[in-house]
């Protein structure tokens, strides 16, 4: 009776733990922490909830936003530096982050593309050596595993039966010979990236141009708080994106934060000196 008690509860805590995650999720979270309890309770999940995939786009997003942010915001800087209107302020930067939105998801998409195209056509190249030449493909990896310790016996006992499982061979063949991870693509990967980089560019640029969007319409006298507010909600922003960033990184998440703040200020520093050196070498002036 005890040990049903424990078993139930320790079912009831996995299931605490688990809470929509995937097996890596919470094996990252027991490795942070140093729970071994929490570790044990991820390897009992199923194969299915194991490999999972989660996150797929996840860094697009946190990179993509981060590119948005900071090029809108230096526009904004160095408009502002060069003592422009808003109204210059909201037309070259709307039209800049429109224009780079496009211009990153065309790149997202050829690179993605290029990449899966590469990948596949290796795949393909290894599975045609493996059907028309499988001895010397067998040769190759008995050599791969000799050369991690392996003994040539327990390296030819070990392939041979991964021999017998073409799939399974070729996608651990292409890991150990080529460096290549085998993918679960549907074929639109590239485009669903694309999709995201220009969905995440957009909605995280917009930030430094949302304070002169809502604030621009107002009149003030004596100190206009528009460019300090689109700074507290570009720092806010930045600082955020760096946090979430440090889930991909070995960094705790507050000094990631303030590393992508320290760019982004850095940057915006050097696009407001560029306008205000440019306003005194082509003498622009406020319209």
């Amino acid at each position: 009776m005890a040990e049903t008690d424990t078993n139930v509860e320790a079912s009831d805590a996995l299931s605490s733990s688990v809470n929509g995650r995937t097996r890596a999720d919470i094996a990252r979270a027991a490795f942070e922490s140093g729970d071994v309890e929490l570790s044990a309770m991820a390897h009992t999940l199923s194969p299915t909830e194991m490999h999972q995939r989660s996150g797929e786009f996840a860094k697009t997003i946190v990179f993509g936003g981060l590119d948005g942010i900071i090029t809108t915001f230096a526009v904004v800087t160095s408009v502002h530096g060069a003592n422009l209107s808003t109204g210059i302020i909201l037309v070259l930067g709307i039209a800049n982050l429109v224009a780079d939105a496009f211009g990153m998801a065309f790149g997202e998409y050829i690179g993605e593309k290029s990449e899966h195209e590469w990948i596949a056509k290796e795949r393909s190249r290894e599975i045609w050596e493996f059907d028309n030449y499988k001895d010397g493909e067998m040769k190759e990896m008995i050599e791969l595993y000799m050369q991690k310790g392996f003994s040539e016996q327990d390296a030819r006992d070990i392939l041979t039966i991964m021999g017998n499982h073409k799939e399974f061979f070729i996608d651990h063949m292409m890991v150990q010979e080529l460096g290549i991870l085998p993918e679960d693509d549907d074929g639109n990967g590239a485009l669903k990236g694309a999709g995201v980089m220009f969905v995440s560019f957009i909605a995280f640029g917009i930030i430094p141009l949302f304070a002169y969007m809502v604030l621009n319409p107002f009149t003030w006298t004596n100190f206009n708080p528009t460019f300090l507010v689109a700074c507290i909600l570009t720092g806010v922003a930045l600082f955020v994106l760096g946090a979430v960033k440090s889930k991909f990184e070995s960094m705790r998440w507050w000094v990631s934060g303030i590393q992508v703040l320290f760019n982004g200020a850095i940057a915006a520093v050097a696009a407001y000196a560029v306008g205000v050196i440019l306003k005194e070498i082509v003498n622009v002036s406020c319209v």
